[in-house]
């Protein structure tokens, strides 16, 4: 199972939109997105659990807290919450607990990712090239292929979606290892969509028979 949801439909994404869509999510989220001082804060929490819900089939205000690993990757909070003084289970689903899911954000989307296996989901705006960044997080191959391309900006922030987006599924996050992630690994486990006309790249990764 897996599926992935994109909102970038955002030209009529008014403050009126979002108070009616924060008032569909549970308090645990509403509390979240409120903490957002800015508009782009609070529409992107609130949009990134609306687009969960949809791939999991269930009410926005259904879905549990989130709970997270020591890197930070989150997951839903099931029954190993009890007794901790925390929001239990309840009466969710175990299909739904066991779930995988990754979200990301930019300024121009929203994305969300669910599968039974390990994934990881990014997205990333397409700026402008930055060569320090790029030698931090890149090796000399794929240094190579960013700077023999037309387009250095969106040859590198493929590269950096695709890495993000490993990394998310293994459930470490951004390390200072990037650099030693190869572009045949990235060929291999990961996907990518360019939406140049949006301005915005997305990538994602599923680790198949990875515990």
């Amino acid at each position: 199972m897996q599926k992935i949801l994109i909102d970038d439909n955002f030209a009529d994404f008014t403050e009126e939109k979002l108070i009616r869509n924060i008032a569909l999510l549970p308090s645990w989220r509403k509390e979240q997105a409120l903490r957002f001082k800015h508009f782009e804060g609070r529409r992107n929490c609130t949009v990134a659990l609306l687009l969960l819900a949809e791939c999991l089939g269930v009410k926005a205000s259904d879905i549990p807290p989130f709970q997270y690993n020591e890197h930070g990757k989150p997951s839903l909070m099931g029954k190993e919450a009890r007794g901790k003084g925390q929001e239990a289970r309840g009466n969710y689903q175990l299909s739904i607990l066991n779930s995988q899911f990754s979200i990301s954000h930019c300024h121009e989307a929203v994305a969300c990712m669910v599968s039974d296996m390990p994934c990881g989901i990014d997205v990333e705006s397409i700026g402008r090239y930055r060569d320090s960044v790029a030698r931090y997080s890149m090796d000399e191959e794929q240094m190579q292929h960013i700077l023999g391309s037309d387009d250095p900006a969106l040859a590198f922030i493929r590269l950096w979606t695709q890495k993000e987006a490993y990394l998310k599924a293994l459930g470490t996050g951004i390390q200072d290892n990037m650099r030693d992630i190869p572009s045949s690994l990235l060929r291999r486990l990961t996907h990518t969509e360019v939406h140049s006309d949006k301005g915005y790249v997305l990538s994602w990764c599923v680790l198949e028979n990875h515990p």
